[in-house]
């Protein structure tokens, strides 16, 4: 319920925070262009402005020099029309000298300043600024007749001094100048008027998109609602998918098809919880002399006979117990509570019980007889099944683990340790590469292995149980990432290696592998043991997220053989799962690992996980795999594992 609250939560957030941004954002931009408009609007008009009032000046000084061409008396008209029109201000020198000087005209006529009127007039009068206004007028007139001048200067009835623009214009024939001004304090009227004229029109504009916006929140949350609605079904339906299918595979890994007890990949997972105090592996003496004579059907019949006869003797005993089919003809029992006393006197019952019992199989019947070893430590299954081999070398029927020569063992645990030892010392760890290939069968990466090169042999590692024993295995890891690197670094083609759980614990190889994956600065791929690691999912998870920033790719190795977890495979979303070899080798013949390969298919198709199948033996299991949908494929059939030196 969690997670549909977070998607629901994110669903929502995302739609309306876009429009909540877009809002805001929308009503800046505006705001932002408007003042511009504005402010640009502002600059047009002053400049239209002034030019329209200098023609204006222009006009009116032009008008009153043509009254005057008809008398030079009319000089009282110009006047009168100055006081009855408040927006017409005409003033009159007559110039008693044009260069300038004191005493350089006389004021002839000023209406607003009528008490100058006859007196003389220098041209050092400054305004407020210092600017010598009369210098910069006579100057222009004496070059061009005429002049426009900006200068401070009172305003009448406002008493206050404003900045002003002027037009002076020489008349020759009366040796006077007329000019006439207006007050910039006018235009800026003028353009306040329109500024609040657009910021209203500019607030109308918002109100209305704001208006707008409310009705498109509006309708996102109920859009958003019934998306919601859809994409919370569809994720139900999804998600069930993925449990159904996992429980699917869950059953097929750990349910044998045949017999119906519990599988290989399922006593291993139960090895690893420590579910049971006793181990005892039964093998049947001579089965494959039945499938010889009688046939693979009466085989089969045998099998599952001989599952219901374990049935039946754990019914009878009454001890918690529980049963597997590991193999063709191999059978273990796990007895969850149990000492060596106690488990030793059931072995002894089995044993008495199956050869005191027959299988009837069409008319015929067959002996029950069976080899059984059993350990009360319980050890790791490939030891228990080593103890089931010495007891039929040895053609005893009955075998505890600890009766197997503890001296033999310790011998070859040193021989190993010696061997390796030799090997890091003379340098002898080497990667050998093998191609993966795509579809078309085009070699699209290598998968870098260990290997151990003698002068006469090369060691596949089966040592490294015993290396992580002897202590042996971080400078075995190191040398490898070292060599994989040097050949990562020459190679144009995509590498994996490799890491162990016992890599992921260790700050050496860690800051080892850092400082390779930010140097080389190309995709690796990493390939992490599935069975082997997953129960410490929290170092693998927090692993993973670090790398990813380097550019590293993630693989989960062996997927299948072991915890087979669905819901942390997802979470840790690899780039690539590699399905176990053990499901892939008898595809062709094998209904129970078609089914198991088709549900991983399924999912990782979902997820846009690709996928790649090892042990890929022939042609016909590589086209049974093509036509699932798998992505890659790795195998004898396309090549074995070589030196580097044969790839570059």
């Amino acid at each position: 319920m969690k997670i549909e609250k977070k998607i629901l939560f994110y669903i929502f957030l995302v739609p309306i925070m876009g429009l909540m941004i877009g809002i805001i954002g929308g009503i800046y931009l505006m705001n932002y262009s408007n003042t511009l408009s504005i402010q640009e609007g502002k600059k047009f008009l002053e400049q239209r402005e002034i030019k329209l009032q200098k023609e204006k000046l222009k006009t009116i000084v032009h008008a009153a020099i043509n009254i005057i061409k008809t008398n030079s008396n009319n000089i009282h008209i110009i006047n009168k029309i100055c006081s009855n029109k408040k927006d017409v201000y005409i003033f009159i020198y007559k110039v008693n000298n044009i260069n300038g000087g004191k005493n350089f005209a006389t004021m002839l006529l000023n209406p607003n300043r009528p008490d100058l009127v006859g007196k003389q007039i220098d041209d050092d009068y400054t305004d407020i600024k210092g600017f010598a206004f009369r210098k910069e007028m006579l100057k222009q007139i004496r070059q061009k007749g005429e002049a426009f001048v900006t200068y401070y200067y009172k305003k009448p009835n406002a008493n206050k001094i404003i900045q002003k623009i002027s037009y002076f214009k020489y008349y020759k024939p009366l040796n006077i100048i007329i000019a006439s001004g207006v007050y910039l304090d006018d235009i800026s009227n003028i353009i306040s008027h329109y500024e609040n004229h657009l910021h209203k029109v500019n607030y109308n504009i918002i109100q209305k998109f704001l208006i707008i916006s409310a009705f498109v929140f509006l309708f996102t949350i109920f859009f958003t609602f019934i998306i919601s609605k859809y994409i919370l079904k569809e994720f139900k339906k999804y998600r069930n998918t993925i449990l159904l299918n996992e429980k699917k595979l869950r059953y097929k890994l750990y349910l044998d098809e045949l017999t119906k007890l519990k599988s290989r990949k399922a006593l291993v997972e139960d090895i690893e919880k420590e579910k049971f105090k006793c181990l005892v592996l039964i093998d049947i003496d001579n089965f494959r002399n039945v499938n010889q004579f009688y046939g693979a059907d009466v085989g089969d019949k045998y099998l599952i006979k001989f599952g219901e006869l374990l049935k039946q003797f754990k019914k009878e005993i009454k001890e918690s117990m529980i049963l597997y089919r590991i193999g063709s003809d191999e059978f273990v029992l796990g007895i969850i509570n149990s000492n060596y006393e106690k488990a030793n006197n059931i072995i002894q019952k089995l044993h008495t019980f199956l050869n005191t019992h027959k299988i009837e199989i069409e008319n015929e019947f067959f002996d029950c007889d069976a080899t059984i070893v059993f350990s009360n430590f319980p050890e790791p299954l490939k030891k228990s099944l080593l103890a089931l081999t010495e007891a039929k070398n040895t053609n005893k029927s009955i075998l505890h683990y600890k009766d197997i020569s503890a001296k033999q063992k310790e011998k070859e645990f040193l021989e190993t340790k010696k061997m390796l030892k030799t090997a890091i010392k003379k340098e002898q760890i080497i990667p050998y590469a093998q191609p993966i290939v795509n579809s078309n069968k085009e070699i699209i990466k290598y998968e870098l292995l260990m290997r151990i090169v003698t002068e006469d042999k090369v060691i596949p590692p089966y040592f490294l149980e015993d290396a992580k024993r002897a202590k042996l295995y971080p400078q075995l890891s190191s040398i490898m990432i070292d060599k994989c690197f040097e050949f990562i670094e020459n190679t144009d083609v995509l590498c994996s290696i490799n890491i162990d759980m016992l890599d992921l614990i260790d700050d050496n190889i860690i800051n080892k592998l850092r400082t390779y994956t930010k140097k080389i600065q190309k995709p690796v791929v990493f390939e992490i043991l599935e069975s082997e690691s997953f129960k410490n999912y929290d170092i693998i998870k927090q692993f993973i997220e670090e790398f990813r920033q380097y550019g590293v790719l993630f693989a989960i190795d062996d997927f299948g053989s072991g915890y087979s977890n669905y819901n942390e495979i997802i979470a840790l979303k690899p780039d690539y799962l590699k399905i176990d070899g053990s499901l892939i080798k008898n595809i062709t013949i094998s209904k129970e690992n078609l089914i198991i390969i088709d549900s991983i298919l399924f999912i990782t198709n979902m997820i846009n996980i690709k996928t790649t199948a090892e042990f890929v033996e022939n042609e016909a299991i590589f086209n049974k795999l093509k036509a699932l949908g798998v992505n890659e494929f790795q195998g004898y059939y396309f090549d074995k594992p070589k030196p580097l030196d044969e790839f570059k």
